[in-house]
C-alpha cells in the first residue's frame, strides 16, 4: 500500500512539472511576442523620446529594473537602440505616496524638453582620471585660483582612497591614492600632493562644496588634521528646500542636472570591493561635478523661498559641529560597566517571571513566538502595524495587550526597554580615549533640529536621544566643570505667544510652574495643593504624580495629539485621556486657535513663517498628518534656530569671550559644554551672562515681541548638576564646592 501511495505522489508530482513547465512555456512565447509587438511599434513610430510609466516598462525598453532610481534619467533604449527612453513612475504608485506627484511633474516636463529633438545630449564634462603627478598639482593650483571647488573624498577600510575637485560643472579631477591594492604616488609625492590638497581645503578665500559635507570635513580632521572652511553643502540646501523630499546626491542629480543615475558604480565597489578602479575614479569624480551643476539651481530656488538667511545659519552649524563631535564626552566606563551588570541581572529576573507566567522558556526577542503565544495560545484578536497592516507584536500592540491586564506583555515592554537600554545605551562602543562621540545631521529633521548617530568610525551613538540614567556616567574632564544651559519650556512659551493663550502666558510670566498649573486646570485644584509625589494620582497605574499628567499634557496637546493616541502612548484607559485633553483644552483655548491660524495660513500658499524667517512648504497630501506636522513646525524650528544662532554660532564664532568654552553636545533646546576650573569664576560667569544675554534676546513676530528665559545647571558631570541663578561669580565657586564635596542640597 505504501508503495502504491509513493508511486501515485510522483505521479502527481510529475504531472504538476509537467503542467507547469508548459504553462512557463506558454507564458515565455507570450511575453516573446508581446515583446516583439511593442518593438514593432516603436520602430514605426517617430517620436523623440519613450516615457516608461513605472518598473516593469523600464526593464522592457531598457534593462534597468528601478523606476525609483533610474526616473527622470534620459536612457539609450535597449528594445530599439537609437531611441531614448525616459522612466517616470508609475501614476497609481501616486495614490500610495502623494509626494510622487511632484517627482512625475518634474520628470514630465524633462519629457517635454526632451521631446523636442531625438538625439541623447549629455552633459560636456571633461574627466581628468588617473592623473600625473604634473596633471595633479596643475588642476589643483586652479582650485587655488577659484572662488569656489566642489570637492568629494572616497574611504576603504578607513583610509582616504581617492579625493575628487571640481572648479566648475565641465571639468574634475579625481585624485586616486591607491590603484590595485598599491600606492599610486610613492611617500614624497603623495606628501606634495596632500601638503597642497590642505592648502586648498584650507584656504579660508576658497568656498569649499560638498554633498554631507560633515562626513568629508570630519574625516579629514581626523585623520590628516585639515581645517576644511568655509564650507557650502547641496544636502542643507535640499533639506530647507523640500524638508518632506530625499537629501541624498541621487535625488538631488535627478532634480537639478542632466547626469543620468550613476551611483550604483560606486555602491557596488564600496559594498563588495570588486570592480575596476577606474570606475570608481569616475564614480568620485561625477560625485564633485554634479555638485558644481546642481548648487547654482538649489540656491536660486532657495532665493525664491526666501530662505537664503536660514540656508547661511544651518551651513553656519557645520564647523561647531564637527569640533563637538571631535571633541567627545569623557565617559565613567567603570559606572557604565556596573550599571550594564546590574541591568542584565534585572534583565534574567525579568525573564524569569516572563517564563513562570508562559508556561515555558519563551524568546521575548521572536516575533513568531510572540505571535503564537498571545494570538494562538490566549486566543488574542490579533492586532496589525498601522504602516505594513501585517499582524504584529510590536510595541504599540504590546501596550495594548497589557492594557487589557495581561501580565505578560507588560513584562515584555520592560525588557524591550532594558535590553535596549543595555545594547544601544550601557554597551555602547566608545572610542580608544574611552570618550563618547556622534556623527551629526544639520538637516536630519524636517523642523529644522539636529540629529545624530554612530560616527563615521563605527563608534559612538545618537547623543540627543540619551535616557536619563546615562547622563551619570557623561562626565567632566579632570579640572572642568560642565553647564548645561537650555531655553526654559521654550516650545510651550511660543505656543502660547502665538496662540495667544492668556491663561497660558500669565503662568510663563508670573514665574508659576506650567506644569502644575495644567494639573491645577485638568484636575479642578489650586496650583499649591499638586502633588509632585509619585503615586498622588489614580490616573493609569496610579504610579504617577498630579504634574506628570500636566507635564505630559503639555508636551502632547499643543500639537493636536489626539486621545486615543495620548492613552496609548502613556498607557492610559481612554476614558481618562479624553478627560484630560477635553479639559486641558477647555483651560487653554488659546491652543485651538493657533492650530486654527496654522490651517488658515496653508490654505493661502502652503507655506509656513517661523520666528527666524524660516519658510517651509508643505506638500505632502492635505491630511491630518500634515496638519499636526505643521502645529509642530512653527515652535520648534523656532527654537532650534535659536538655540543655534544664539547659543551655538555665537560661542563657536565669538572667540574672545568664549574662547576657554569646549562645547560637548547640543539637544534641540539645549547646550552642553565645560571650562576649566582654572580660567577663573569671574570668566566663568562672565560667558555665561554673555550666552544669556545672546539667547534671551526678544523674538520679534507678526508684531509680537516676548523672550524666552536661559536656565543653567552645573556639575561633574551630567545627571547629578545643581542650577544656578547667576547673581554674581562667586555663587559659581560656592557651587563648584558644594559638587566637590558630593552634596546638591
Amino acid at each position: 500500500m505504501k508503495i502504491f501511495l509513493k508511486k501515485e505522489i510522483q505521479k502527481d508530482l510529475s504531472r504538476n512539472q509537467l503542467r507547469k513547465e508548459r504553462k512557463d512555456k506558454r507564458q515565455h512565447e507570450d511575453d516573446a511576442q508581446k515583446t516583439l509587438r511593442l518593438k514593432r511599434e516603436i520602430e514605426q513610430s517617430n517620436c523623440n523620446v519613450i516615457v516608461a510609466f513605472g518598473t516593469i516598462a523600464l526593464w522592457a525598453l531598457t534593462e534597468e529594473r528601478s523606476i525609483t532610481k533610474w526616473r527622470g534619467s534620459v536612457l539609450d533604449c535597449t528594445l530599439v537602440p537609437g531611441k531614448k527612453v525616459i522612466g517616470v513612475i508609475h501614476p497609481g504608485s501616486a495614490m500610495r505616496n502623494y509626494l510622487y506627484r511632484h517627482y512625475i511633474t518634474h520628470d514630465m516636463k524633462r519629457v517635454y524638453d526632451e521631446s523636442k529633438f531625438p538625439d541623447i545630449r549629455v552633459p560636456a564634462r571633461n574627466y581628468i582620471i588617473a592623473p600625473s603627478m604634473a596633471d595633479t598639482m596643475i588642476y589643483l593650483e586652479r582650485c587655488l585660483e577659484a572662488d569656489m571647488v566642489a570637492f568629494d573624498i572616497e574611504v576603504s577600510n578607513m583610509e582616504m582612497s581617492c579625493i575628487s575637485f571640481a572648479v566648475d560643472s565641465t571639468s574634475v579631477i579625481s585624485i586616486p591614492f591607491i590603484e590595485g591594492g598599491r600606492e599610486y604616488f610613492n611617500i614624497t609625492q603623495e606628501m606634495e600632493v596632500m601638503l597642497k590638497i590642505t592648502e586648498v581645503l584650507e584656504n579660508p578665500n576658497i568656498i569649499k562644496l560638498g554633498q554631507n559635507v560633515i562626513f568629508d570635513t570630519t574625516f579629514l580632521f581626523r585623520k590628516y588634521g585639515i581645517r576644511t572652511r568655509p564650507c557650502h553643502d547641496t544636502m542643507i540646501g535640499q533639506g530647507i528646500l523640500l524638508p518632506e523630499f530625499p537629501k541624498g546626491l541621487d535625488f538631488i542629480t535627478s532634480i537639478y542636472t542632466k547626469e543620468r543615475y550613476y551611483k550604483d558604480e560606486g555602491k557596488h565597489r564600496i559594498k563588495t570591493g570588486r570592480g575596476s578602479d577606474r570606475t570608481f575614479w569616475l564614480y568620485n569624480a561625477k560625485d564633485s561635478i554634479v555638485l558644481m551643476e546642481a548648487f547654482p539651481s538649489i540656491y536660486k530656488e532657495l532665493e525664491k523661498q526666501n530662505n537664503v538667511e536660514t540656508y547661511t545659519r544651518q551651513a553656519g552649524l557645520i564647523e561647531p559641529l564637527v569640533y563637538c563631535a571631535e571633541h567627545g564626552i569623557k565617559m565613567d566606563t567603570k559606572g557604565l560597566k556596573e550599571e550594564g551588570k546590574r541591568v542584565e541581572g534585572e534583565i534574567d529576573k525579568l525573564y524569569g517571571e516572563l517564563c513562570e507566567l508562559v508556561g515555558y522558556d519563551i524568546n521575548f526577542n521572536s516575533p513568531k513566538q510572540l505571535k503564537d503565544y498571545f494570538y494562538i495560545t490566549k486566543g488574542l484578536k490579533p492586532y496589525k502595524n498601522r504602516q505594513t497592516h501585517k499582524i504584529s507584536v510590536n510595541e504599540e500592540a504590546l501596550k495594548r495587550i497589557a492594557r487589557k491586564g495581561h501580565k505578560e506583555a507588560s513584562i515584555l515592554l520592560k525588557l524591550r526597554g532594558l535590553n535596549k537600554l543595555k545594547g544601544t545605551y550601557l554597551d555602547v562602543k566608545l572610542d580608544e580615549d574611552e570618550r563618547l562621540r556622534c556623527s551629526y545631521n544639520p538637516v536630519g529633521t524636517r523642523s529644522g533640529r539636529l540629529s545624530s548617530g554612530k560616527t563615521i568610525f563605527g563608534t559612538g551613538t545618537n547623543l540627543q536621544n540619551q535616557p536619563p540614567i546615562m547622563k551619570r556616567f557623561m562626565i567632566a574632564d579632570d579640572g572642568y566643570v560642565i553647564y548645561n544651559v537650555d531655553l526654559s519650556q521654550a516650545e510651550n512659551r511660543i505656543v502660547a505667544y502665538l496662540g495667544p493663550d492668556e491663561t497660558m502666558i500669565n503662568a510663563f510670566e508670573s514665574g508659576r510652574d506650567i506644569h502644575s498649573q495644567t494639573a491645577g486646570l485638568v484636575f479642578n485644584k489650586p496650583i499649591d495643593e499638586i502633588s509632585r509625589k509619585a503615586g498622588s494620582c489614580s490616573i493609569g497605574s496610579g504610579e504617577y504624580s498630579e504634574r506628570f499628567w500636566g507635564k505630559k499634557a503639555n508636551h502632547g496637546l499643543n500639537y493636536d495629539l489626539s486621545y486615543k493616541s495620548f492613552a496609548l502612548i502613556y498607557e492610559i484607559p481612554e476614558k481618562e485621556s479624553k478627560f484630560i485633553v477635553e479639559r486641558y483644552h477647555t483651560a487653554y483655548p488659546g491652543v485651538r486657535k493657533f492650530q486654527a491660524a496654522i490651517r488658515n495660513q496653508l490654505e493661502q500658499n502652503r507655506t509656513l513663517t517661523n520666528c527666524f524667517g524660516r519658510n517651509r512648504v508643505f506638500m505632502d497630501r492635505w491630511a491630518d498628518p500634515m496638519f499636526k506636522e505643521a502645529y509642530s513646525f512653527l515652535p520648534q524650528s523656532t527654537v532650534a534656530d535659536m538655540i543655534n544662532e544664539w547659543g551655538m554660532i555665537y560661542i563657536y564664532n565669538n572667540t574672545k569671550v568664549f574662547d576657554k568654552v569646549e562645547i560637548l553636545n547640543q539637544v534641540h533646546d539645549s547646550i552642553v559644554f565645560q571650562i576649566p576650573v582654572d580660567a577663573g569664576w569671574d570668566y566663568h560667569y562672565n560667558a555665561l551672562m554673555y550666552l544669556r544675554d545672546s539667547l534671551q534676546q526678544p523674538i520679534k513676530y507678526n508684531g509680537l515681541k516676548f523672550s524666552i528665559p536661559m536656565d543653567c545647571e552645573m556639575g561633574l558631570n551630567m545627571k547629578d548638576t545643581i542650577g544656578t541663578e547667576l547673581i554674581m561669580s562667586n555663587e559659581l565657586e560656592e557651587i563648584y564646592g558644594r559638587l566637590k564635596d558630593g552634596s546638591k542640597t
